[in-house]
């Protein structure tokens, strides 16, 4: 059985934190969690946005969408990064991007890379397929 040291430890719970804010923040709303999870001055594409900025994120999408879910699939994790590919399910309760409310259930995917500091992620680079989110809105093939 291989031993594991410090960084594998480490590595195991940045995807461990990862998979908890998908979790607890996007598929249930519970944004208190923010706080525990996301650094003071946490960078998000390059702009400092704290943990506001991820709680934001969470009830523009809630306030679009019914039945959000986020389900996590692969995880890679390395030093202080770990990159997570997950799928976005979702019915459309009400506007978004300049689309009035369709009922439609969506489908995307979405990958994320977080840097992870002292227990708290400092960074988030992600990149989500919002084109196709509309596309499905607009009743067009995904």
């Amino acid at each position: 059985m291989p031993v594991r040291d410090a960084a594998d430890t480490v590595q195991e719970a940045n995807k461990a934190l990862a998979r908890y804010w998908f979790d607890e923040g996007w598929t249930r709303g519970n944004l208190d969690v923010a706080d525990r999870i996301f650094a003071p001055d946490f960078l998000l594409g390059g702009v400092r946005v704290g943990p506001e900025g991820p709680k934001q994120s969470v009830r523009r999408r809630h306030a679009a969408f019914a039945d959000l879910t986020v389900e996590v699939g692969i995880q890679v994790a390395e030093g202080p990064w770990v990159a997570t590919w997950f799928t976005t399910r979702a019915r459309h309760v009400r506007e978004f991007a300049g689309v009035p409310a369709t009922g439609r259930s969506i489908v995307s995917e979405g990958m994320q890379l977080w840097r992870v500091g002292n227990g708290l992620v400092v960074e988030d680079r992600n990149v989500f397929d919002l084109w196709k989110v509309v596309r499905q809105l607009r009743g067009a093939a995904a």
